[in-house]
Formats: structure tokens, C-alpha cells, sequence
């Protein structure tokens, strides 16, 4: 039961993040508000690391940088993906394929296997993960292959970062994720450099937008809610089945989809009402299972 309310929790925790992620890149650059939710994130991990612990081992070392390394690939295809779109095809699809993957390991490098039940929660929650990311509207075009191929590489590359949180040594605390975090705020921060240097020596040039102290909050808030979930997460991933939290984490359009509601007072499409149902009902079942 543990195991299936932490990956729950982890689902909404990033949901909520990425909803934050996007009002923030409505103001600046995606790619400005990633670094800085990355390194927002890293120092609230830094405060916590005294109360929670971790221990910088080499294997807790390799699969932070593993997980940091896949996390910025992944952003970095997802949000190619989503710009190609069409979004009501690609975000799912993405979400579903960041499930398979860490069902494929825990299947079979980690020897994971469930009663009936458990397959049955678990083709209920992949089946949730499609419905809840899916928004239905007029004239939907199908994507072209170029946006279907970075979806699934963003999806492989989210599904190998919480991987290889879940195959961090369980003794070594939080230091993965800082390991992880670090990694990526470095290499974002490296293209937000870079980027500003082209724009700077382009004879069109670019003017920025400058980040308020509300974009900041905003951005401010999404990175700690990022950094929320990957502790989620990882004390998911080590108190059970990695098949089960990955597929559960996929569901992290719910948690932006509770907010815009909430907040931006957006419609809630009929399927996506579904895909919330069977979420609850598949979490249901995992935790009896």
C-alpha cells in the first residue's frame, strides 16, 4: 500500500511541477525556466540533505549521473514533441512509453512478478496514463513520424532517469538525486549559455524578456515540487515494485490537470475524467495487491 500512495504521490507531485514549468514558459524561454527549476530544485535538495542523508558513493554517483544525463535527453525530446505535435497525441504517448520502459526492467533484469490482480491494476493504470494525457478536440491531425519518434524517445528517456534513481544503492539517501540534479542543472545552464551567446552575436538579435520576481516564484515552485517528486520517487522505488511506481509516475499529467482545473479553471474532458477514475481504481488494486 505504501508503495502504491508514494507513487501516487510522486504522479501528482510532478504533474504539479510541470504545471508551474509551463505557466513560467509562457514568460521566458523553455529552456531558461528548465535550467533554473533544475538548480532551484538542487538547492532545496542541498537544505534537505542533512535531515534526509546520502551517502556519495561510485554506484549512487553512476546512476544519478545515468538519471541526469536521460532527464535532460528526455526534456529536450519531449518538448520537440510537444511543438510538433499534435499534443493530445504526443504527451500521452510519451506517458505511456516512460511506463514501459521501467516495466520492461523490473520485469526482467529485477525479476518482478505479480498475482492477477497486480496485471490487471497494472493494464488499468496504462490504460489511465493514455486517457488522462489525452485531450480530444476537432480535426485532430496524426503526428508526423519525426514528432512520434521524439515522443518515444522522451518517454524512454524519462522512464531510464527514474529507472536508475530505482537502482541507486538504498543506503545512499537523497545523494542520487543531487547527483542527478546537479548533472542536469549543469548541462542546461551550459545550452542557456550558449544560446545566449548566438543571440548575442546574431545581427538580428533577440530581445529577452526579462524574469520578474513573479516568473521566478513560479519557477521557483516548479523545481521544488520536481525535486519533491523525485524523493517520492526514489523512497517509492526502494520500499517496492519498479514496475508498479513507474507506471503510477507516468500518470503525472493528472497533477497538471488538477491544478489548471483548479487554478486556470480549464475543462476536464470526458476521457480524461475516465482515465482519473481508473487511476484511483488501479491504485486501489496495486495496494492490495
Amino acid at each position: 500500500m505504501l508503495t502504491a500512495i508514494l507513487g501516487l504521490l510522486t504522479a501528482v507531485t510532478y504533474g504539479a511541477a510541470d504545471f508551474f514549468a509551463a505557466i513560467a514558459s509562457r514568460k521566458i524561454r523553455v529552456v531558461e525556466v528548465t535550467a533554473l527549476a533544475s538548480l532551484s530544485g538542487l538547492i532545496v535538495l542541498t537544505v534537505l540533505l542533512p535531515f534526509m542523508g546520502g551517502t556519495f558513493s561510485g554506484e549512487a554517483f553512476f546512476w544519478g549521473l545515468m538519471g541526469g544525463l536521460s532527464s535532460v535527453v528526455a526534456l529536450l525530446c519531449l518538448y520537440a514533441s510537444l511543438a510538433l505535435g499534435p499534443i493530445s497525441i504526443i504527451s500521452p504517448l510519451g506517458a505511456l512509453v516512460s511506463a514501459i520502459v521501467p516495466a520492461i526492467i523490473g520485469v526482467s533484469l529485477l525479476g518482478e512478478s505479480f498475482s492477477v490482480l497486480g496485471w490487471v491494476a497494472i493494464a488499468l493504470a496504462l490504460v489511465a496514463v493514455v486517457l488522462v494525457g489525452f485531450v480530444p478536440g476537432e480535426n485532430v491531425t496524426l503526428p508526423k513520424p519525426r514528432a512520434i519518434v521524439l515522443a518515444i524517445g522522451a518517454g524512454i528517456g524519462i522512464g531510464i532517469a527514474v529507472s536508475s534513481l530505482a537502482r541507486s544503492p538504498h543506503d545512499s539517501g537523497i545523494a542520487p538525486i543531487i547527483v542527478m540534479r546537479t548533472s542536469a542543472a549543469l548541462l542546461l545552464g551550459a545550452m542557456v549559455l550558449i544560446t545566449a551567446l548566438r543571440n548575442r552575436n546574431s545581427s538580428a538579435g533577440d530581445a529577452r524578456t526579462p524574469i520578474t520576481s513573479r516568473v521566478l516564484l513560479t519557477i521557483v515552485a516548479a523545481g521544488s515540487l520536481d525535486a519533491g517528486a523525485n524523493i517520492f520517487f526514489t523512497l517509492a522505488s526502494r520500499s517496492g515494485s519498479l514496475t508498479v511506481v513507474g507506471v503510477l509516475t507516468a500518470l503525472y499529467p493528472l497533477g497538471t490537470i488538477l491544478l489548471a482545473r483548479l487554478v486556470l479553471k480549464e475543462h476536464v474532458a470526458t476521457t480524461q475524467k475516465i482515465g482519473i477514475a481508473l487511476t484511483l481504481t488501479a491504485s486501489l488494486l496495486l495496494a492490495l495487491a
